[in-house]
């Protein structure tokens, strides 16, 4: 990939991003403010949500997965990387929260900071296979 193509497609990468983490902390503060759910199930609920988004701008707009057929598999990768995130996520939202006493939409901030450079890599690395 040139750096041209690095940098175009982690443009895409951030604005997609951005975007499915708008709709996670949104939907987290809606079912916590709103329908009282407890905060780590709240940003479980909206990750899910959040994270299958993602996968459909992803698949076809950031990532450039050359082998079609292959796309079943590339789907359980996804899940499996997602899965992980959401363990990351969780518990670095449970972390911040719980034990070091902050907001838990300020824990979820940094939380997705941190989770944004797992996902960029390992999709990277794992979907791409590059």
């Amino acid at each position: 990939m040139t750096l041209w193509g690095f940098i175009k497609q982690f443009a895409k990468f951030t604005v997609t991003g951005a975007t499915c983490f708008a709709i996670d902390f949104g939907l987290m503060v809606l079912l916590k403010e709103v329908f009282g759910l407890y905060y780590i199930a709240a940003s479980a609920i909206s990750f899910i949500v959040a994270t299958c988004i993602n996968y459909l701008i992803s698949k076809h707009w950031v990532y450039d997965v050359k082998d079609k057929s292959a796309q079943f598999k590339e789907l359980i990768v996804f899940i499996i990387l997602s899965a992980i995130g959401l363990g990351i996520n969780t518990g670095l939202l449970w972390l911040f929260t719980t034990k070091a006493g902050m907001d838990y939409r300020i824990s979820k901030l940094i939380a997705g900071m941190i989770g944004s450079i797992y996902n960029y890599v390992t999709r990277k690395l794992y979907l791409e296979k590059k």
